[in-house]
């Protein structure tokens, strides 16, 4: 149960978007169900939510990004995790 508590931090991930790096916030959170996904915002904006998968991909539940940019954005958030 502890190790879930560091989840609930947000933290920053640094990736390129748009042909730039962006700093993007990531806050975890967890649907009424208990499970996790992350909101990411850019420059104060939600620029989308995702979730890791059981099969480790993942899968973006809210936004419009490419799959390429949410993978790159879970990758990321793998990598502070």
């Amino acid at each position: 149960m502890g190790e879930k508590e560091s989840y609930q931090r947000s933290f920053k991930i640094t990736i390129n978007l748009n042909g730039k790096d962006q700093t993007i916030q990531v806050s975890p959170e967890e649907t009424t169900d208990g499970v996790e996904y992350f909101k990411c915002n850019l420059e104060g904006k939600n620029i989308t939510q995702i979730r890791r998968e059981e099969d480790g991909t993942w899968e973006q539940i809210w936004g419009e990004l490419d799959n390429k940019t949410v993978e790159e954005i879970g990758e990321a958030i793998t990598a502070t995790l």
